[in-house]
């Protein structure tokens, strides 16, 4: 049992790479066998592995960055009301900890680093300090950015509980108009995509219902030539309009 749950949870926080890896080959078969029928096509299907899992990993790590933000966002509403019952905030990381047990299991990333960051702090490191080290291993730039500002205050004597609001404020306005934004371009997304299929679709259809008409395009150098350069093509543009269309933290 243990072993299948060790196993469950490699695949759960691994399963984009997998995922990605599917997509790499079939993409790089349907390119082989729409684009080229011969051995050249398969030249194809190494590339789109390699570029199906950098995108899936762009994409994981853009996943992983909201999520530590969102807990993040939770984990300050939880100091903010210690510090309002009269806790320190050394105090109030540890009761924070707490709160967030209650949303979050033990081997959640998020409550692995405030973990450390505790336990630093029990070993005689500044609270200021600690939070700095945290930021250095965090994905999500607002830790980093409160990290500094409360690496201030705390040296210069500064209100850490009108830091703590400030950030919570920001962070939830960021949050709003990134929704806002995607919402936006919810339809443009959708459509970017069917555009992406297209090609593939069509030649899909020409292939299987008129393959005569593709037939002088396969097996020599003129048509091997103009396949290659539609491919530069369709993937220089479909860079250009994820590009325009993604939006990130």
């Amino acid at each position: 049992m243990r072993k299948h749950k060790w196993l469950g949870e490699i695949l759960q926080r691994n399963g984009w790479w997998v995922t990605a890896l599917g997509k790499g080959i079939a993409v790089g078969g349907l390119i082989a066998w729409l684009f080229f029928q011969s051995m050249l096509g398969a030249l194809c299907v190494p590339f789109c592995i390699v570029a199906s899992v950098l995108r899936g990993k762009k994409i994981e790590m853009e996943k992983r960055k909201e999520k530590e933000q969102e807990h993040f966002i939770e984990y300050l509403g939880f100091l903010k009301e210690a510090l309002l019952v009269g806790y320190s905030l050394e105090q109030a990381v540890g009761e924070g900890k707490k709160g967030m047990l209650t949303s979050l299991k033990k081997e959640e990333p998020f409550l692995q680093a405030v973990t450390r960051m505790e336990r630093k702090m029990k070993l005689g490191t500044a609270v200021e300090t600690a939070f700095s080290e945290w930021a250095e291993e965090a994905l999500c730039e607002d830790i980093r950015d409160f990290s500094e500002v409360l690496f201030i205050a705390k040296r210069t004597g500064g209100a850490v509980q009108q830091v703590i609001e400030n950030t919570e404020r920001v962070i939830r306005d960021k949050q709003e108009t990134l929704r806002y934004i995607r919402s936006v371009l919810h339809s443009r997304e959708y459509e970017a995509k069917v555009m992406k299929a297209m090609p593939f679709a069509m030649l899909l259809y020409l292939r299987l219902f008129m393959s005569e008409y593709l037939t002088p395009l396969y097996h020599n150098p003129v048509g091997v030539c103009v396949m290659i350069t539609v491919l530069i093509v369709y993937f220089m543009l479909c860079f250009v309009v994820d590009k325009v269309t993604t939006v990130s933290l």
